[in-house]
């Protein structure tokens, strides 16, 4: 056994030598067997197309006549643009550009569609920052909500009050003041007057003044203006500034956002106390103050409630009492005006 084993040793030995020669020459074969397949155009085994060959360009010989030999120009082989599959080439033109099949002519473009149009927000809406507004903003937010009531008529309900708060005489006059005042709360109580205003209705002089507009503040009318939110709705107070004998309609602050009174009319409510008492108007002074003008508006600028109001000082001098004899005296009558709306249906 061992001698076999030392037989097929040596016999190992001398075929690995062998072998490594054989593996040698069968690579050598292999890699010219390739060149050629490639000089002659021919696909390897891969797949992959190999360039065509070109013949080799010989010198031509030179003739024994010793005139100068003639070499024929040597021609560059033509390079063939590469091309998709399917279109075809022609020699000695360049291929044009491929075009994506999206873009190419003659297609048809998806047209971009349509966008959802943004609703706009409603005009009358208070702005989330309305607290911050400058004093002219706010007034014209406030002259805005306050004019829609007039234009488009919603239904309300209103409470108001027009009282003189006491009528005193000065000087020798004064000893009748207690029976003035029993005459005044007889003939002019003062109290609450309750009334509907139906929706669709007219409402000029029913909310606010009774101008055109429900409100014409001015700038220059008030002494502030505030805003307070609770909940959904804000507070909106315009402050008036104090004036004298203020005229009716556009002419004063006043009557700008409220129903006044002026001083003929009140001096008249101070004479139909008692047919005893006679005063010229040329001697009367009304000076209105804390006057104010307060609506609440909701999320969508709708009016939800109003109030409004003043209070009137009224001078009147060298008032006539005619009883058993003329006394000239002075008249002071302040009057207090309210008016509160609520209860809108819009």
């Amino acid at each position: 056994m061992k001698k076999l084993l030392s037989v097929l040793l040596v016999f190992a030995l001398i075929l690995l030598p062998l072998a490594a020669v054989v593996t040698a020459g069968a690579a050598i074969v292999v890699s010219n067997t390739a060149l050629t397949l490639l000089k002659d155009g021919v696909a390897p085994a891969n797949g992959t197309t190999a360039p065509p060959a070109t013949d080799p360009v010989t010198e031509p010989e030179t003739e024994p006549s010793g005139e100068p030999a003639v070499t024929e120009p040597v021609t560059a082989p033509e390079t063939v643009p590469e091309t998709t599959p399917g279109e075809v080439t022609t020699p000695g033109t360049t291929a044009k550009p491929t075009i994506p099949p999206s873009t190419k002519a003659g297609d048809k473009t998806t047209a971009p569609q349509p966008t959802t149009p943004t609703v706009s927000a409603d005009p009358y809406a208070p702005a989330a920052n309305l607290n911050t507004l400058s004093k002219a903003a706010l007034l014209a937010y406030f002259n805005k909500v306050a004019n829609r009531v007039r234009t488009e008529k919603p239904g309300f309900k209103r409470d108001s009050l027009n009282r003189i708060d006491e009528v005193k005489l000065s000087g020798a006059a004064s000893a009748a003041n207690s029976l003035v005042e029993m005459v005044k709360k007889r003939l002019m109580p003062g109290e609450w007057e309750y009334e509907t205003i139906a929706k669709g209705k007219a409402n000029g002089g029913k909310f606010l003044s009774d101008n055109t507009n429900a409100s014409d503040l001015r700038e220059s009318d008030i002494t502030g203006i505030t805003a307070v939110k609770t909940g959904a709705n804000w507070t909106i107070t315009a402050k008036i500034k104090q004036e004298d004998n203020p005229a009716k309609g556009l002419a004063s602050a006043q009557a700008r956002v409220n129903c006044i009174a002026t001083r003929d009319e009140i001096l008249q409510q101070i004479t139909d106390i008692s047919s005893a008492i006679s005063a010229e108007v040329s001697n009367a002074t009304l000076t209105y103050h804390t006057g104010f003008a307060t609506i609440v508006v909701n999320a969508k600028g709708q009016v939800v409630s109003s109030d409004c109001g003043f209070q009137v000082k009224a001078n009147v001098k060298d008032v006539k009492l005619k009883v058993l004899f003329t006394i000239t005296t002075d008249v002071e009558a302040p009057q207090t005006s309210n008016v509160k709306c609520h209860d809108f249906v819009w």
